[in-house]
């Protein structure tokens, strides 16, 4: 090293700067009155869409009646090269739980993909195979939990049920009850304080143990009958009556418990957004709607929306090869002949934002994370650099700065200290040879019933996917 103390010095001084000094802060006084006014109409809309969308299966129905809306139609296998135009948009499903969006580009797909992946399971609880308990008269369900959650907060919510029921015959029942105004919900009950004395010395983890999150769903015995099983009777016969359902029916039923609460602003100002399923519904709703306003881009520009990532991939997942071969047709028609190694090509010219949500600087409890390397509500798209493996190239890192940069969008970074932090499935992406970072926005109370997120992260994560797209 030909100048150690003049290195030392610069690395010193780049610690000991302030946030400000890379170019982070809020970005809400960066805004015009007319982009402000964008913001607040664009969490109006995405609060719209979280209401409606709780579960997996929601958002690939709901984004998929939007997407044809837009004028994108469904992929066939057999397309005709002809229809694949740049700026021509298409959609495809995979078993109902995942999808994918793509706007044909200028270059061949053999030439790369912009992708845009999120995942869109989020923390919840789900039915067991033998879910119906009566326990004194009080119908409850056993229930199960997907993903990583608090135990305790999920007592004393309103909650909904919603998924699918499906039947030897070969039919689909869809449910969902508690979302609307003026369904039932149902509830996961606390001790009262005044006999809890006995439950006191459990950590916080245990306050609720995960076999006592046990939702009630009925408690009304049948006309006439004094039976310990009354209620238990009763509820089968309401669901044989309004739904077809047979009790065996739940062994091959998809049903999940997740809250009923409606998003909500938080604060006199209106700037944050509380709702169920941010992470990462955001990010996939986020991905929509800038697909929706790409026209014809030099590269073909994909939103793809996996599930099952809070508990491990399946084949609805990122792991499944259920995308490759998809790619792999897109190629197929194109060219009109395809092998491996055009696959193989292809992943090697793609780059990809891997958008999840990261856990923002909590003004109540700011530690134990690093106030200097934690995401900040209201500060914009997050670039997570997680380390140990999980983090870009430098020189990918530099592109996608130029690109924001170049865009007007107004970002920050997200680290944890050793010891703390999540995972990302970005590594999917980058063993297939793709270049691969992670961004998203900063929630707080994160896998919680009632995430909180900023509206204008959200917006600048939509302008940030748009450059990204349309570079």
């Amino acid at each position: 090293m030909k100048y150690p103390l003049l290195l030392a010095a610069v690395l010193l001084a780049a610690v000991q700067a302030p946030a400000q000094d890379f170019g982070f802060g809020s970005a809400w006084p960066g805004l015009d009155d007319a982009e402000r006014a964008e913001v607040m109409a664009f969490g109006e809309e995405y609060k719209a869409f979280m209401g409606r969308v709780r579960s997996h299966m929601w958002f690939v129905r709901e984004a998929a009646a939007l997407a044809e809306a837009e004028g994108f139609r469904p992929w066939p296998p057999d397309v005709a090269p002809t229809a694949l135009t740049p700026g021509s948009r298409w959609y495809a499903v995979n078993r109902d739980r995942t999808i994918v969006l793509f706007v044909i580009g200028r270059q061949p797909v053999s030439s790369g993909l912009r992708i845009v992946n999120t995942h869109i399971d989020s923390p919840r609880l789900e039915f067991k195979t033998r879910p119906l308990r009566e326990r004194d008269g009080i119908v409850v369900i056993d229930a199960q939990v997907h993903g990583g959650i608090k135990n305790y907060q999920w007592a004393n919510v309103p909650l909904a049920v919603i998924g699918r029921v499906d039947k030897t015959d070969g039919t689909t029942v869809w449910v969902e009850v508690g979302t609307d105004p003026g369904d039932p919900v149902l509830l996961i009950t606390d001790i009262a304080p005044h006999v809890d004395a006995d439950y006191r010395d459990r950590t916080s983890r245990d306050v609720i143990r995960t076999e006592e999150l046990e939702p009630i769903i009925a408690s009304m015995p049948a006309a006439g009958d004094g039976g310990t099983d009354g209620a238990l009777d009763r509820l089968l016969g309401l669901l044989r009556e309004e739904y077809g359902i047979e009790g065996r029916d739940f062994l091959s039923a998809d049903l999940q418990i997740v809250p009923a609460m409606a998003p909500r602003d938080v604060g006199l100002d209106r700037a944050l957004v509380a709702a169920y399923g941010q992470d990462d519904r955001s990010s996939g709703y986020v991905s929509l709607r800038a697909l929706f306003r790409t026209a014809a881009p030099e590269y073909t520009a994909v939103a793809y929306a996996v599930n099952n990532e809070e508990a491990g991939s399946w084949n609805t997942g990122v792991n499944s090869e259920w995308f490759s071969t998809l790619v792999s047709e897109v190629i197929a028609a194109q060219s009109g002949d395809f092998s491996g190694l055009d696959l193989r090509r292809a992943y090697a010219n793609t780059e990809v934002l891997v958008s999840d949500t990261t856990t923002a600087l909590n003004p109540l409890f700011p530690r134990p994370q690093n106030a200097r390397l934690t995401s900040r509500l209201g500060y914009g798209l997050v670039v997570k650099e997680y380390g140990a493996g999980r983090e870009a190239n430098s020189e990918f890192f530099a592109r996608v700065r130029g690109i924001l940069d170049d865009a007007g969008v107004r970002w920050q970074t997200h680290s944890y200290d050793a010891g703390y932090g999540g995972g990302t499935i970005a590594g999917w992406f980058a063993g297939q040879n793709m270049d691969v970072i992670d961004v998203g926005i900063g929630i707080v109370s994160m896998h919680s019933p009632y995430e909180v997120s900023s509206k204008v992260d959200l917006w600048e994560l939509y302008k940030g996917f748009r450059a990204f797209f349309e570079q």
